[in-house]
C-alpha cells in the first residue's frame, strides 16, 4: 500500500522540464530518422510513444506500465498493419520504464530473449541519461533483426500505417 502511495507521489510531483529536455526536438528528430531508416529495410512498422507520467487512473489502481503500453498499442492502431508486424516502443519517463509490445507475426518471428534484451538496453541507456543514443541504437538493432525475420519484398510498397515521428504524451 505504501509503495503505491510513493509511486503516485513520484508521478504527481515529477518535474516536466526534465522530460522535455531529455526528449527535445533534436532527440525526437534523430528518433524519427532512425525509424524511417529502419522501416526502409523491413516490413515491420515501428511506433515510438514517450510519456512523462502515467495518467491518474492508472496510478489510482496501481496498474503496471505494461497495461498502459498495451492500451496505447490498441488506441494508436499499431496492430493495424497488413502483415501483423507492428511494434510499439513505449517509454515512461518518470518510471524510466520501457515496454515493447509487438504484434503477433513480429512477436513470433523474434525470440522473446531479444525483446527482453532490447528493453533492458533501453532502460540502461535511459538510466545513464542517453535518451537519443539509446533509442536510436535499439531501433538500428531492431532494423537488422527485422530485416531477417520480416524482410521487405522487392517492389513492395512501404506499409507506412504509423507516423515515423515519436508520439509525445
Amino acid at each position: 500500500m505504501m509503495q503505491a502511495f510513493f509511486r503516485q507521489m513520484k508521478h504527481v510531483f515529477a518535474w516536466r522540464p526534465r522530460y522535455t529536455a531529455a526528449f527535445n526536438a533534436e532527440c525526437l528528430a534523430a528518433i524519427t530518422q532512425a525509424v524511417q531508416r529502419s522501416e526502409s529495410q523491413h516490413a515491420a512498422q515501428i511506433c515510438v510513444i514517450t510519456e512523462h507520467t502515467l495518467p491518474r487512473s492508472y496510478l489510482r489502481r496501481n496498474a503496471p506500465v505494461r497495461q498502459r503500453a498495451q492500451m496505447l498499442f490498441g488506441k494508436h492502431r499499431v496492430w493495424d498493419t497488413e502483415g501483423n508486424t507492428g511494434v510499439l516502443i513505449y517509454i515512461n519517463f518518470v518510471e524510466r520504464t520501457v515496454e515493447l509490445v509487438a504484434d503477433r507475426a513480429l512477436a513470433r518471428s523474434v525470440p522473446q530473449a531479444q525483446w527482453t534484451a532490447w528493453a533492458q538496453q533501453l532502460k540502461t541507456a535511459y538510466a545513464a541519461g542517453r535518451f537519443e543514443a539509446g533509442t536510436v541504437t535499439v531501433i538500428d538493432a531492431m532494423a537488422r533483426a527485422f530485416a531477417v525475420s520480416v524482410p521487405r519484398v522487392e517492389g513492395q510498397s512501404l506499409d507506412n500505417t504509423q507516423a515515423d515521428a515519436p508520439i509525445v504524451l
